[in-house]
């Protein structure tokens, strides 16, 4: 005959030891579906270099077929970041250190929206209206640009000599605003300057080819990296503990001299990190060079002509090449290529952005 349990379990207790039990069921398959999807995206991230190595042929004529599109990637990727990094850098810079907390938590949202823009808008904005825009008005733009870092030195000279101290402290944080009437001016005087500057006869030098060039490419494509570069550089400068820059401050320092002496070295891997990351998207992307570059093959350093990326030429080739051929091989070549250069930006990245975590984590 069994003998009764001395002390029996409640019910509450059984339902919560079966919500217990349910609970623990739940979470091993949810590991295990975790684990499975881990697994697949590994062999996938194996599978697709072993079949570019695979199906990849290195014909004799590789060279001229497939370095020239490799130059015209780098060219794009180079004119892309010599765009971004100024408006990307100098926006987290402002964002992370100067700016007012409510304009932070707008602005940030905002740079980080403008990244989920498709890259087929920006590259039709391009072709439609930036390209002939820029055919009429280059040198206006080089006037501009030429003229842009005078005009930002001579501003913070006079606010910081000239200014009086009141005005300084009621404005601070949105200094960035006082630039907008220069900016402005400055941008008047550019178009006037570069339709005085047409009629020489030395304008003809920089007087693009074609309206799609490496240049129109270079402003839209940094245009769509910018908000990558903002915002790993901006998490990088934020993730610097701000008593640092206060202690600074408090011995003397003005918030440039903390910013340039002690807050940029400490974030310095974050913000490469960022620049790597920026250069490999734009080494990847299609539709803005496709749209935008003119597709011409060339290997010339300038500008002011057209350019063919290794990502554009997949795209116009890929649907014509016959599998098994020669001109199949040697688009999987260049795939080959592109898709290394972009694994090892990105690795590289990763480890700086790992320095940065274990410097901030030793502060």
């Amino acid at each position: 005959m069994p003998v009764p349990d001395p002390h029996p379990a409640s019910p509450l207790a059984l339902r919560f030891a079966r919500r217990a039990a349910l609970r623990a069921r739940r979470e091993c398959w949810l590991q295990l579906g975790l684990r499975l999807a881990a697994g697949f995206l590994a062999v996938l991230a194996l599978a697709m270099p072993l079949f570019l190595l695979g199906s990849a042929r290195l014909t004799p004529d590789w060279a001229p077929r497939v370095l020239p599109l490799l130059a015209g990637s780098l060219k794009a990727a180079l004119y892309a970041i010599v765009v971004a990094v100024p408006l990307g850098l100098g926006a987290a810079i402002w964002c992370a250190r100067f700016a007012p907390p409510a304009w932070r938590a707008l602005l940030k949202p905002l740079f980080e929206l403008f990244e989920a823009v498709p890259a087929v808008v920006l590259g039709l904005i391009a072709a439609l209206l930036l390209a002939p825009w820029l055919l009429q008005h280059v040198l206006s733009l080089l006037v501009f640009v030429a003229l842009l870092v005078p005009l930002m030195i001579a501003a913070g000279f006079v606010w910081q000599r000239l200014a009086p101290a009141v005005w300084q402290q009621r404005c601070a944080g949105y200094e960035v605003a006082l630039l907008l009437a220069p900016l402005l001016a400055l941008a008047a005087l550019s178009l006037a300057a570069g339709d005085a500057l047409a009629a020489t006869a030395w304008a003809a030098l920089l007087q693009p080819l074609t309206p799609w060039n490496g240049l129109v490419v270079g402003l839209m494509l940094g245009l769509a990296v910018m908000p990558t570069v903002f915002s790993l550089a901006e998490d990088a400068l934020f993730a610097v503990p701000a008593e640092l820059a206060l202690g600074a401050q408090a011995l003397g320092a003005t918030r440039w001299q903390a910013l340039w002496r002690l807050l940029l070295p400490v974030a310095a891997p974050g913000v490469v990190a960022a620049l790597l990351l920026g250069f490999s998207r734009a080494l990847g992307e299609t539709m803005i060079v496709l749209m935008a570059s003119g597709n011409t093959p060339l290997t010339n350093v300038s500008p002011l002509t057209g350019l063919r990326s290794i990502a554009a030429n997949l795209a116009l080739e890929a649907p014509q090449a016959a599998p098994g051929s020669a001109g199949y091989g040697l688009l999987l070549l260049s795939a080959l290529l592109l898709f290394g250069i972009c694994l090892l930006l990105n690795l590289l990245a990763e480890q700086v952005r790992g320095r940065l975590r274990r410097r901030v984590a030793g502060l």
